[in-house]
């Protein structure tokens, strides 16, 4: 285990866990009707239900490498409070959050309808294009960033440093191999250059959009409410397609081009309109798709710092397969 995780698990922990709750909990003027029931502790966070008399709360401690979490989810939120997940008190130096219970999330709706996926992406599109203009107070609170234009750059920096770890190092990546990616690498250059070309402007991509990320709303008329900006970064807002894509492709036993899909996908362009028509735009989501592999790879990379050796090991093929990758041609 890592070394946060395995403090996460302490009694001095839990003692300093409970006595900002508490703190918390009597600016509200809330009163806590039960002790604080644990949740898992994963490699990247762990979470607290309180509960309170005026219904639970959860607390939040992220991974160091994602620390910044939760000042971005309060920054964003105040950009657009109806659609994210409003922290009721953030403890940056910390990792902490403590937020409200928004109820449940999509991934209770009993069905794997199309049509569920259309709401989300739907959804979401407006929330970037309401965060799109907000880049630099996102900046200002930790968010990462990696603007297509930066991309080759940061590619070849990212195969120097895995080709120059020690060969026994669980992420170090073989010479001869990384030079063979840096030789295929053409096509995605010319994607990241047609897309900073684009007209599309950057946003938040998600990252880890699924059904568990989205609560349900109260009405038909309410949007809905993202959560867990962990693994957000801001870049090329179409790459957040990625999850949904390959959820919506495994639940229907089908391929990205199939026409329910493409519906859903017209459903998440329609609302870029303003940048043209949803065919034209269309041609922007294989290059944002392949190269927002490397948000995959910079969030690994950022949750594994000060991991244990056996993190490294364990999680090693995650950081490295998005890079051998960006080479793949997808089937859209």
């Amino acid at each position: 285990m890592a070394e946060w995780n395995d403090y996460w698990g302490t009694p001095a922990w839990l003692d300093e866990v409970d006595a900002w709750v508490s703190m918390v909990l009597e600016t509200y003027e809330l009163h806590r009707t039960a002790p604080l029931e644990r949740g898992a502790v994963q490699l990247w966070s762990t979470q607290i239900v309180v509960h309170t008399d005026h219904g639970k709360l959860f607390f939040k401690a992220v991974n160091p490498g994602q620390q910044s979490e939760v000042a971005l989810t309060a920054a964003a939120a105040r950009i657009a409070p109806d659609q994210l997940v409003m922290p009721l008190a953030v403890e940056p130096l910390r990792g902490w959050m403590i937020s409200p219970d928004y109820g449940e999330t999509m991934a209770r709706i009993p069905s794997t309808d199309y049509q569920l996926w259309g709401r989300i992406l739907r959804d979401f599109a407006r929330l970037q294009r309401r965060l799109a203009p907000h880049g630099d107070e996102l900046f200002d609170a930790g968010l990462g960033q990696l603007d297509p234009a930066f991309l080759p750059g940061y590619i070849d920096e990212q195969l120097l440093l895995h080709a120059s770890l020690p060969a026994g190092h669980p992420l170090h990546l073989p010479e001869r191999d990384a030079e063979d990616l840096h030789r295929q690498l053409g096509p995605v250059r010319e994607m990241a250059a047609f897309l900073a070309a684009g007209p599309v402007p950057l946003s938040l991509d998600h990252n880890d959009l699924h059904r568990g990320n989205a609560f349900l709303p109260a009405s038909p008329e309410e949007p809905l409410r993202f959560i867990d900006l962990g693994d957000a970064y801001w870049a090329h807002p179409f790459a957040s397609l990625a999850m949904p894509l390959g959820t919506m492709s495994k639940e229907l036993g089908t391929t990205p081009g199939d026409p329910r899909i493409r519906t859903v996908v017209n459903a998440y362009l329609h609302e870029w309109q303003d940048y043209g028509s949803v065919e034209d735009l269309r041609h922007y989501i294989e290059p944002a798709l392949r190269l927002g592999k490397l948000q995959a790879h910079a969030t690994w990379m950022r949750m594994l710092t000060g991991a244990s050796d056996a993190d490294l090991e364990r999680h090693a093929a995650q950081v490295l397969r998005p890079l051998s990758e960006l080479v793949s041609p997808l089937t859209l």
